[in-house]
């Protein structure tokens, strides 16, 4: 009798210990490294639908302060979908690099830098341009992951949308056209 009341005083501390411990939130995503991600990527409507490609999920998912997406997904490009890059002027083979928006950048540079976690020695982000993507093209859509900069700095994980087309415009390797001529940005 003795030890069936031990293991009930046992059993109720263990159990009255783990109350203290934050239930998991159901659906919740974390992000290859273990840390919570913020938000849910938001694909677009049309033109898309989900595929699988486990090596280019990899390529961008990335741990904490290392840039890239926390939570993202494979798409597959069904239809032309337009896509928008901010890029270095200077390298004009960026116009057609990896990392892209589904809408046009606005606001301040500033604020963009920071909603989508680029830091300014990756690229001063003075050119625009619109540019679709090819169907049969896959993409990852993901929110952003947060990013340590050169000077120390760190810009915070955020719910924004990023795309990445593996788009690689130095072997000849690109999945848009049909671009707008690049503008001016801000």
């Amino acid at each position: 009798m003795l030890k069936s009341a031990l293991f009930a005083l046992a059993t109720a501390v263990a159990l009255t210990g783990c109350a203290g411990f934050p239930a998991s939130t159901p659906g919740a995503s974390v992000g290859v490294d273990g840390v919570a991600c913020v938000g849910t990527p938001q694909a677009p409507e049309q033109g898309v639908q989900p595929s699988d490609n486990p090596a280019l999920l990899a390529m961008v998912r990335l741990p904490s302060n290392k840039g890239g997406v926390c939570e993202a997904k494979v798409l597959a490009v069904t239809a032309p979908l337009t896509l928008y890059r901010a890029f270095d002027a200077s390298k004009p083979y960026t116009q057609f690099g990896g990392w892209w928006s589904l809408q046009p950048p606005s606001g301040t540079k500033a604020q963009y830098r920071a909603d989508n976690a680029i830091c300014p020695e990756w690229s001063p982000l003075d050119k625009v341009v619109a540019c679709q993507v090819r169907p049969g093209s896959q993409l990852v859509i993901g929110t952003t992951q947060s990013a340590q900069c050169a000077d120390g700095s760190i810009y915070p994980k955020t719910a924004q949308t990023q795309v990445f087309v593996p788009n690689d415009s130095r072997v000849g390797i690109v999945h848009v056209g049909a671009c707008s001529a690049p503008s001016d940005w801000p």
